[in-house]
C-alpha cells in the first residue's frame, strides 16, 4: 500500500464546551460527560474525573484493550480505563474534530439512544473552530486487502472517505445487508449517525450474566427476536448495517489521522476492526 498526502487543512476543535448526561450501556452507571476544546496536536483524549490524578487516555490504537473488543471498544493507559468509546469517536471523526478533551465521572460515555446522533448533534451545535496548526489528510494510492478467517477488509483509492459494509447473519429477520455511504458531515448526520446499536433477543440473558448491557433497554437499542423486532419501528430498513458502518468509523478514528479511500468491509466488528487499524497504521507508516 502506498500513501499520498492529498491535502493539508487546519486542525479543528470545538468552539465551546458542552455536556451530556445519561447512563453507560454496559455498566448501567449514571455519567456526566463534558467535552472541551483542546489545543492543536492534542488529539482526542479521555480523562476520568472520578479517578484522582489519573492521566488522560489518548484515543489511539495503542490504548486499545484487546480482551474487551467483543461488544465494544475499550481504551486504557494502565491507570484508567474508558469503555464503549466508539460512538463518540465515530461522530468526532466524521465531523472533522481533531482535538477534543472528554471528561467522564464514570467508566463509559452516556449511551443515550444507542446511536451517534446525540453526539453528532451536540458537536454540530457548538460548532468548530480552526486552529493555527495543520493536519495532513492521507489517501490510499494503491488497492490493498486484509484478510482474516472471519472478516475481510479492502481499501481502494478515492478522493473521498467512503465505507461499504457487507453484513451477514443467520438470524431469520436480518440475513444479509449491504450499504455504502460517502462520509461527509451532512451525510453522516442524515444517514449514519441515527442508526442504533442492535442485539439479538436470545443473547441478552448471557450478556447480562457476563455483567454487560446493565443500562441497555429498548430505548437505546434495536432488539431482534426470532420472529419480530421488539421495538416499535426501525429508523431505516437497513438500520443494523448502517450501525455497523457507524462503529467502523469510530474504530477507524484510532488510525489517528484523517483518511480518504473507499473502505470495503465484510463482517467487520470491534475485534477485527482493531486488527485492521493496526495493519493500516503499519502500511501507512504511521
Amino acid at each position: 500500500m502506498n500513501k499520498d498526502i492529498v491535502v493539508t487543512r487546519p486542525q479543528q476543535t470545538i468552539a465551546k464546551s458542552f455536556s451530556l448526561i445519561g447512563e453507560g450501556v454496559h455498566s448501567g452507571r449514571s455519567v456526566v460527560m463534558e467535552c472541551h476544546p483542546a489545543p492543536a496536536g492534542f488529539g482526542i483524549q479521555f480523562r476520568r474525573r472520578d479517578i484522582p490524578d489519573a492521566p488522560c487516555i489518548p484515543a489511539t490504537r495503542a490504548m486499545v484493550v484487546e480482551a474487551e473488543l467483543t461488544r465494544r471498544t475499550t481504551l486504557s493507559n494502565g491507570h484508567a480505563t474508558v469503555h464503549t468509546v466508539e460512538h463518540l469517536l465515530s461522530a468526532a471523526y466524521a465531523l472533522g474534530v481533531d482535538n477534543l478533551l472528554v471528561e467522564l465521572d464514570a467508566p463509559e460515555p452516556p449511551f443515550l439512544d444507542g446511536s451517534a446522533l446525540p453526539y453528532a448533534e451536540a458537536l454540530g451545535d457548538v460548532g468548530m473552530t480552526e486552529q493555527d496548526a495543520t493536519i495532513s489528510v492521507l489517501t490510499v494510492s494503491s488497492p490493498t486487502t486484509y484478510v482474516l478467517p472471519e472478516a475481510e477488509f479492502s481499501v481502494l483509492p478515492s478522493s473521498e472517505l467512503r465505507v461499504t459494509f457487507f453484513f451477514t447473519s443467520d438470524e431469520p429477520l436480518l440475513r444479509n445487508q449491504c450499504a455504502t455511504f460517502v462520509v461527509t458531515p451532512d451525510d453522516y448526520l442524515r444517514e449514519i449517525a441515527p442508526a442504533r446499536t442492535f442485539a439479538f433477543f436470545h443473547e441478552i440473558e448471557a450478556l447480562r450474566a457476563a455483567g454487560l448491557i446493565r443500562g441497555g433497554s429498548l430505548a437505546s437499542a434495536v432488539v431482534i427476536g426470532r420472529k419480530s423486532i421488539l421495538n416499535e419501528s426501525l429508523r431505516f430498513p437497513d438500520e443494523p448495517v448502517r450501525h455497523k458502518i457507524l462503529d467502523f468509523i469510530g474504530d477507524l478514528a484510532l488510525v489517528g489521522t484523517p483518511l480518504t479511500g473507499h473502505f470495503l468491509v465484510w463482517r467487520g466488528g470491534h475485534r477485527v476492526n482493531a486488527m485492521f487499524v493496526e495493519f493500516l497504521r503499519k502500511e501507512l507508516a504511521l
